[in-house]
């Protein structure tokens, strides 16, 4: 199907999960490829993980613990699986917390949940958090005798008594609206009758939601969540910001390594071949740490197909002990990988080759420089260019002829551990560099010739509460979807794959204080993209209503308006004599201190032939006529009623 055709066909991928002997298939619901992605509103662990959830500890121990969530797929609360938590010896007090879902006030959260205990020294709640100290919730609590107290986590305080029953079905539901009024809801599932609400006030602004649960010390209380339902305002994504996917992990944990190691999934390669999605990623536990290499593959770049074979090579275990981030490119005909390898007190960058990019042949160091490690590459024009941690705080620049003898070209000093990654912009002819962690999110610098780059600025951060909320690396390893050669087509257009790495706690000792790491997604965007609702803000950028994953770009067209107007794109062919057609609906027209104010709407055509005649065409009637000026661009300008209700457009070739 050509994307750029001037018809769209929207379909809806059906969500599977499923598990063979030879990969299983990660889904993520609700996708449209040709439409973007729209916000996951339900969780019910039915992919028989907690791929959008992570533990985290908010007890008082000194010790080092775990937590004690798993999946029941024997008795859960609906479909095949429910998350379930049981009581041990220790005292113990989480919350599973997720920022995989859009939250923009108002909001709602619900879940339903079943307690089965014979003690009363267990509690279980939602939270809406800003961060780990700034949040809204609500708590359930046994008072004994099939009572129980409902009580606000709040600025009011509100609490009341309530009856249910063990082993009964109940749901919470938290809410919270514009004006800082919160709202609590208790609810008999199997009745649906209203057992009770709570009004109170909060002004969080909430970035995750939380799962918390509390069991005292020899308690044996099991607890099943399930059903999770996130409602909120509807999904906006501001243009020119680097943004997190509204479908958020693509690559979970599942299962290389058991939970209880603290399995890593991260520090990956992807590329798009053939319309086809790859990826090489690091397997890694927290006790032996680096474990080889996994590779996946998709047809969409969101549901990805894990090797049954996994790892497909590690590293010479009689000279190092882990292995790290590795990079891959297609070029001649081969695919060919750089990965890290770890020996006591430094690190090295090897060098593998593969037909298939499965089956490797491994041709030992090629940079042996003291730290030198976690290398992005791209080929241009016959030459490697290959970027690394060097010396642990700078980062070091190379070129290669033939990807294994290196030339040092420039080292930038850091000033503290950062992670690389690069890529090279068709459309610029710019080098592209970033740099992440080192408590300074994500940076880029930008540079002709690959070699001499200009100033990093921020472009990304870590989140303040969820799943890559560590702030000295929580958004790290970031890895383009490139091409065979690792270059992009436009920056405008910049879908990033990145490790989300969270922030520790629970006196987790040495390596141990990770395990909940996974591939997410997030991406940078700017223009006008094919079949996206988009609201055109009066400063020139853009509000998408949809996250427009792999969707095309309208080249040579802006929208620009004087008050907020909505706007779809349907069609887009520039070789075409019909080269955009779309329709806009301008707000409704209002009075001033002079007469009506209606909205100003501007069409910049760009990549013209210089003097090029274009029509503008209104509702089907043809408003104007103009020709591109000698740098091939033109302007349309019109104004709108909005009272009128929604105006199609159309910009045509005027034949000779």
């Amino acid at each position: 199907m050509n994307l750029n055709m001037k018809t769209l066909f929207q379909y809806t991928l059906i969500v599977i999960l499923t598990f063979s002997t030879a990969f299983f298939i990660l889904s993520t619901e609700g996708y449209s490829q040709n439409t973007g992605l729209t916000p996951q509103t339900t969780d019910g662990f039915e992919t028989g993980d907690w791929q959008n959830f992570r533990p985290h500890y908010i007890g008082d121990s000194n010790e080092f613990i775990r937590p004690n969530f798993s999946i029941n797929n024997t008795d859960p609360i609906s479909g095949n699986y429910s998350l379930q938590w049981q009581g041990d010896e220790e005292e113990h007090e989480w919350i599973k917390v997720s920022n995989a879902f859009y939250m923009e006030l108002p909001a709602k959260v619900s879940i339903d949940f079943r307690v089965k205990a014979d003690d009363t020294d267990w509690s279980i709640g939602l939270r809406l958090l800003e961060t780990y100290d700034r949040f809204a919730g609500v708590r359930f609590s046994p008072r004994g005798n099939g009572r129980f107290h409902l009580s606000l986590e709040d600025l009011s305080g509100s609490a009341s008594g309530v009856r249910a029953e063990s082993g009964g079905v109940y749901r919470l539901t938290l809410q919270r609206f514009d004006d800082d009024d919160i709202r609590a809801t208790l609810i008999d599932v199997h009745t649906g009758q209203v057992i009770t609400k709570l009004n109170g006030l909060s002004s969080v602004t909430p970035e995750a939601l939380g799962i918390y649960v509390y069991t005292g010390a020899g308690s044996e209380t099991v607890i099943d969540f399930d059903n999770i339902t996130v409602e909120s305002a509807p999904y906006r994504l501001r243009s020119g910001e680097w943004t997190r996917s509204p479908h958020f992990v693509i690559l979970p944990q599942l299962p290389d390594v058991a939970e209880d190691q603290g399995n890593w999934v991260g520090a990956q390669s992807t590329i798009k071949k053939d319309d086809e999605y790859l990826m090489w990623y690091r397997r890694r536990d927290n006790i032996d740490r680096g474990k080889g290499y996994g590779f996946a593959r998709s047809e969409d770049g969101l549901h990805w197909e894990k090797y049954e074979n996994n790892p497909i090579f590690t590293y010479d275990d009689e000279q190092f002990y882990s292995a790290e981030k590795i990079h891959v490119l297609f070029v001649d005909g081969l695919y060919r990988a750089w990965y890290a390898v770890n020996s006591p007190g430094t690190w090295y960058t090897a060098y593998a080759t593969s037909e298939d990019g499965i089956n490797w042949e491994k041709h030992g160091l090629v940079l042996d420089d003291t730290y030198t490690k976690d290398v992005d590459v791209v080929y241009h024009e016959g030459l490697y260019y290959l970027y690394s941690i060097k010396d642990n705080v700078s980062l070091g620049v190379y070129t290669s002829a033939d990807a294994m003898d290196w030339e040092h070209h420039n080292t930038i000093p850091l000033g503290v551990h950062r992670h690389v990654a690069a890529t090279y912009v068709k459309k610029t002819g710019e080098f592209h560099l970033y740099a992440t962690g080192g408590f300074a999110g994500v940076s880029k610098a930008v540079s002709k010739d690959g070699i001499h780059f200009g100033p990093f600025r921020k472009v990304m951060d870590a989140s303040k509460v969820g799943l890559d909320d560590w702030a000295d690396a929580g958004v790290t390893y970031l890895s383009f979807l490139t091409d065979e050669h690792g270059k992009i087509d436009d920056d405008r257009q910049m879908p990033i794959y990145y490790q989300a790495r969270n922030t520790w706690d629970n006196n987790i000792p040495g390596w141990l204080f990770h395990g909940s790491e996974r591939v997410v997604l997030a991406g940078h965007y700017d223009g006008i993209f094919l079949g996206i609702p988009t609201t055109v803000l009066p400063d020139g950028t853009y509000e998408y209503h949809r996250f427009p994953f792999e969707v095309p770009r309208a080249e040579g067209l802006e929208i620009f308006s004087s008050r907020e107007t909505e706007v779809r794109l349907d069609n887009w062919e520039t070789d075409s004599l019909i080269m955009y057609e779309g329709s806009l609906t301008a707000p409704e027209a209002g009075r001033g201190h002079s007469g009506e104010v209606n909205t100003q709407v501007q069409w910049e055509l760009t990549n013209l032939s210089p003097g090029e005649e274009i029509e503008l065409i209104l509702n089907g009637e043809a408003v104007s006529r103009k020709q591109a000026d000698n740098n091939g661009m033109l302007v349309f300008t019109e104004v709108v009623n909005g009272n009128d209700g929604p105006v199609t457009f159309r910009m045509q070739k005027v034949s000779e």
